[in-house]
């Protein structure tokens, strides 16, 4: 991605516009616990052979603003360790959200 990110501040707009009562680092503290937590829950899906039928939910524009942030917040953490294609794969299946969302959530195109 030829884009910069400024996380940090995209964190606190986040915060201020939803009035999330959190920091920054807690906030970055509750992502890594998705990612661990969903690397656990895809572990268990593997383990038990389960097949995974997930249906849509409509998303609120708190959701879909966390979810960005999220996104922007994972290729920033990981952008050193994977590969980008490996990133779009990973927050597409931690959000359930297709490649193309992402990548429109990482470009700043996705609307509520």
């Amino acid at each position: 991605m030829s884009k910069d990110i400024n996380i940090l501040k995209s964190a606190e707009d986040y915060i201020n516009n939803h009035d999330v009562d959190k920091s920054v680092e807690e906030l970055f503290i509750e992502f890594q616990k998705i990612v661990d937590l969903h690397i656990e829950f895809e572990k268990y899906l593997k383990e038990n052979k389960l097949n995974q039928n997930l249906e849509k939910m409509q998303r609120s524009k708190r959701l879909l603003a966390k979810r960005k942030l999220f996104a922007e917040w994972y290729l920033v953490s990981t952008q050193n360790k994977l590969d980008t294609k490996v990133v779009f794969i990973d927050l597409s299946e931690f959000t359930f959200a297709s490649k193309r969302t992402i990548q429109k959530d990482l470009s700043s195109e996705a609307t509520a």
